[in-house]
């Protein structure tokens, strides 16, 4: 059956692919583009697939859908962290999930960049004709090892996948899209502030984009306050939104 990697440019992917390639192995990666990564992602991807081609590799597949954000503004929805090992977040399942299933040729394995010191996340299941596979697992390769992987093929560290608009995310990091991005800072506020009050309007509880501390961004990168150090001064947004 034909092998799959579902890439999404972060470290334990570009390990994963790096590792198959080592092996020998015959398989196609694929990059959903959803518009949504943080630009840093983008960015190595097109370095990485530029050092694949230079060495005579096969290109990571992408497959383009329309625009995650854009969806979200459109029905004043947020993405939402959910509970339970088996849960998953609408935009993860409409914006990749659902893509990679329509485009792999089944049935197939697909193969995801979970390390051994993850297995818990891990998930084996035979789905709609495509059977998961943990290769990283299997050769019981860590997070570490991934960076060596990585590391000895001379090419940097990725940042860690995601959405800048995942509810996931870290106050640091939302501090971080704030400092290096601050119109996607401006765009995923703009996109929290219309779920609210749409929800308001509906007599609903507000739902604030970040999940832990359940808090409006604003007040999560504390944009009034006065800082110490010059250099720790937000830089204006001029996006205008």
């Amino acid at each position: 059956m034909r092998n799959y990697l579902s890439n999404g440019m972060g470290v334990n992917s570009v390990a994963l692919h790096l590792y198959l390639l080592d092996q020998g192995i015959d398989f196609e990666s694929v990059f959903v583009n959803h518009g949504t990564d943080w630009p840093e992602t983008y960015e190595y991807f097109r370095m990485f697939q530029g050092w694949l081609i230079t060495k005579g590799c096969p290109r990571i597949t992408v497959i383009k859908t329309d625009s995650l954000y854009d969806y979200a503004l459109d029905y004043r929805m947020v993405p939402v962290m959910l509970r339970g090992r088996s849960a998953r977040r609408w935009c993860t399942r409409l914006f990749k999930i659902e893509p990679l299933y329509k485009y792999y040729r089944k049935p197939c394995f697909e193969m995801i960049g979970i390390d051994i010191g993850e297995q818990g996340r891990a998930n084996i299941q035979v789905k709609d004709g495509v059977e998961t596979r943990y290769p990283l697992i299997e050769a019981e390769i860590n997070r570490a090892a991934c960076k060596d992987i990585i590391r000895s093929h001379g090419l940097p560290l990725p940042m860690k996948s995601g959405c800048y608009i995942c509810p996931g995310q870290k106050v640091t990091q939302w501090r971080n899209l704030r400092n290096e991005h601050p119109e996607l800072f401006c765009k995923a506020a703009q996109l929290e502030q219309r779920n609210m009050d749409y929800r308001i309007s509906q007599g609903k509880k507000a739902m604030f984009l970040n999940a832990q501390p359940k808090a409006s961004l604003y007040s999560i990168v504390d944009e009034d306050q006065i800082q110490v150090f010059e250099q720790d001064e937000y830089p204006d947004c001029r996006c205008s939104v």
